[in-house]
């Protein structure tokens, strides 16, 4: 059948038949040995030459750059005294080390970039393909012909090509080598095996064996799942060197258990455990059985504890001295020895690390050191909160928790690129587990690329109608596991304790007689307001929050009364908190009216005249109280010239607490530090005390908090006349689960 062309048609034709014939002569020549390969220009795409980039794998600490490479400012953020490091860097191939560029390329040269410019962006992938598992032990990648890639296949050991499909096939032993080399090559994107994205293996190990070991078990982390299943178990880590797994009754995973050579059945929680060497095997034997399914260790439990699938050890090698020998000889000599612990273990970690010491042990001097050892690769940013700056060694790292503020969408991309990164905290998470996802983001990107993965396993995710809810916690104990063998090193005081005076709580009962009519009447009408439920959070939150309100009004002649017999009693400095600006105008009143000289910090003292006003309560010499806002100075502020702390209204946030009362329990305090919570019966205290101690719990299991926070303190009564008054254990009996107030926070004045 013939068609009838115009010329004009024809013409066209024969125009694209000589454009088709061109690109294929270009094709050609670049397949040809010897041909100019300085100018990549991928078949099918048109424009100038794909220069050359590397990637920063997630988690790798890039190291500083040689001359004429692009270098790029890195930042490390310490927190309570908040000392991030920044060194400059060069730009590393993925997965770590940089590749060595293939036969004949010839890469073009870059100049030096400015301290601080962004990296140049990786040009356009013009090659797609992806890793999948092939056999028990090998991988193949799935990508259309390119000949640089074809290079790269044909120097791995292991190659196999396959005619049948077409595809080339590896052993895991070389999956590492792959990649950085494929890495290498501009225009090629490969994605990586199932459950190995984000894995950092240079950090996790740096033997081939090794490495192919770990993605063997990585394989374990997918594909678990059996719709059909009648049996479902999970496996947890219970200690550095053993998994647990909890699963209910059946035979045949009995018998799978009896096999394992370091099997143990434990009579208190009715659960089989076994050493991580034995965990490859486990897992490959329960996979066999079609009605059980096993979730696995998360990825990053595996990353982190590699080399104890090979070999067990049930104690953490202790990291080796530091050579200290560079850093100025009176930062060492002011070292403890807890603290020179600590800088050897930043330098285990190749300065990554989250150091969250409990408050008052001196995260400052040893960020100092763990800095000056890194001397030679400065410049150093110091990133803290405008209010600490004339005292920036309180800036605290659990500020990053929330990741929708500014300040964590700053942060966050300098600390994940920075090669050193200390951040600092006494109190990481100051009462959910979500709250350390965005630290641990910044110190090992690799661990949990995210949230969500660190959600299910670690926060008892909960799908609801409306979203995803991450408030709750769950496998405390692992996650305690993780973060001190990944990148968190924290000493209580109750271990450095001959280092340190003691700190003695206590509870005072007061009691609110004497109120006027309408006071106690409002207080009345709230607490029964309260105590009728709420089907609805929201409605909650605001009758406890007029409840609060109402128990400043009615505590206040109580919380001056106090105040008052402490100083008759001889106690000439002491630190008094209060939420309320009724309280705090009624404490400055009293004191006032009485003489007593005082100093008041709140939320509208100027930054610069707050250390002012620190430097004057140190160096008194007569009869000083320090009233002090709970929520805008429970920070960045040393007041250890005083052995008192008074609590006059509780805060519903154990973290905030805490910290308050290390203004006054530091290094540096000589003597025992008495701290009194003032409670009233009646009052919203009733609510707030068992709302703080079920959040100081999980803080507790996780191995943020020394204890919970009135575990051994001592109960006492000022002031009450009534002989029927209950214990303040018999008191605060109910349980009460709430979500932190913050609309609290927009009344401290």
């Amino acid at each position: 059948m013939s068609v009838n062309l115009t010329p004009e048609q024809q013409r066209r034709i024969e125009n694209n038949r000589q454009r088709a014939l061109a690109r294929r002569a270009e094709r050609q020549a670049l397949l040809i040995p010897g041909s100019a390969q300085s100018e990549h220009t991928h078949p099918g795409t048109t424009g100038g030459p794909a220069k050359s980039s590397h990637l920063f794998a997630p988690g790798h600490l890039v190291h500083p750059g040689a001359p004429g490479q692009g270098a790029t400012q890195t930042q490390l953020i310490d927190t309570k005294g908040s000392c991030t490091k920044t060194a400059a860097s060069a730009t590393h191939s993925f997965y770590g080390q940089s590749s060595k560029p293939t036969t004949g390329e010839k890469r073009p040269s870059k100049l030096p970039e400015a301290v601080g410019s962004v990296p140049a962006k990786k040009p356009a992938v013009s090659v797609k393909g992806k890793c999948m598992s092939h056999s028990e032990n090998r991988f193949r990648v799935e990508v259309g012909y390119y000949a640089d890639l074809i290079t790269v296949f044909k120097s791995i050991p292991s190659k196999n090509y396959d005619p049948a499909t077409r595809m080339w096939n590896f052993s895991l032993e070389d999956y590492l080598m792959l990649m950085e080399q494929a890495a290498s090559l501009p225009s090629v994107s490969l994605k990586p095996l199932d459950g190995m994205e984000g894995l950092n293996f240079s950090a996790s190990t740096s033997r081939p064996k090794d490495a192919a070991a770990l993605a063997a078990l990585m394989r374990f982390c997918q594909g678990w799942q059996k719709p059909g299943a009648m049996v479902k178990g999970k496996c947890v880590l219970v200690s550095r060197c053993r998994v647990e797994v909890d699963i209910g009754y059946q035979a045949d995973v009995i018998a799978t258990f009896k096999k394992m050579p370091s099997k143990n059945y434990d009579m208190k929680t009715r659960k089989w455990n076994f050493l991580l060497e034995d965990y490859g095997k486990l897992m490959v034997e329960l996979s066999e059985l079609p009605t059980v399914e096993i979730e696995p260790l998360p990825p990053a439990v595996l990353q982190s504890f590699s080399s104890q699938f090979e070999k067990s050890e049930s104690r953490a090698p202790v990291p080796p001295e530091a050579d200290l020998s560079h850093v100025d000889p009176q930062v060492t000599r002011s070292l403890m020895p807890f603290q020179r612990d600590g800088v050897n273990f930043a330098v285990s970690r190749e300065g990554r690390l989250l150091l969250a010491d409990d408050m008052g042990l001196g995260k400052t001097v040893q960020a100092i050191c763990i800095a000056a050892y890194y001397r030679s690769e400065w410049p150093l940013l110091v990133v803290a909160p405008s209010s600490v700056r004339f005292t920036w060694a309180e800036d605290e790292s659990h500020f990053l928790k929330n990741m929708k503020t500014a300040r964590c969408r700053a942060a966050l991309p300098l600390l994940k690129t920075a090669k050193r990164v200390i951040l600092l905290s006494g109190t990481p998470a100051m009462s959910r587990t979500a709250e350390l996802y965005t630290q641990i983001l910044a110190v090992r990107p690799s661990l949990f690329p995210r949230f969500h993965d660190f959600g299910t396993r670690y926060c008892d995710a909960k799908q609801l109608p409306w979203g995803w809810d991450y408030s709750g916690s769950s496998h405390l104990s692992e996650l305690k596991l993780l973060l001190e063998e990944s990148l968190m090193l924290r000493r209580l005081k109750s271990e450095v304790l001959s280092q340190l005076p003691a700190k003695q709580r206590k509870v005072v009962t007061v009691t609110t007689d004497g109120i006027n009519s309408r006071t106690k009447a409002a207080l009345s009408a709230a607490a029964k307001e309260l105590a009728r439920g709420y089907h609805n959070k929201s409605q909650e939150k605001e009758a406890l929050l007029v409840f609060f309100n109402h128990t400043a009004e009615a505590k206040i002649r109580a919380i001056v009364e106090y105040i008052s017999d402490m100083l008759e009693c001889g106690r000439e400095k002491f630190l008094v908190f209060a939420h309320h600006k009724l309280v705090l105008d009624s404490i400055t009143k009293e004191l006032a009216e009485k003489g007593i000289s005082y100093i008041r910090i709140d939320g509208s003292t100027a930054s610069a005249e707050r250390q002012q006003l620190c430097d004057r309560f140190q160096s008194s010499q007569k009869s000083c109280v320090a009233v002090l806002s709970v929520t805008a100075a429970n920070m960045g502020l040393t007041l250890h010239s005083a052995d008192l702390v008074v609590f006059a209204e509780l805060f519903w946030n154990p973290g905030v607490l805490i910290q308050a009362e290390d203004r006054v329990h530091r290094i540096g305090q000589t003597s025992n530090v008495d701290i009194h919570y003032l409670v009233a019966k009646g009052t919203a205290d009733d609510y707030l005390w068992p709302m703080i101690q079920e959040k100081m719990n999980v803080l507790e299991q996780v191995g943020l908090s020394e204890s919970n926070i009135s575990e051994k303190a001592e109960s006492a009564t000022f002031h009450s006349n009534d002989p029927h008054q209950l214990t303040i254990t018999e008191m605060f009996q109910r349980s009460f689960d709430e979500e932190e107030m913050l609309a609290l926070v927009d009344q401290d004045q």
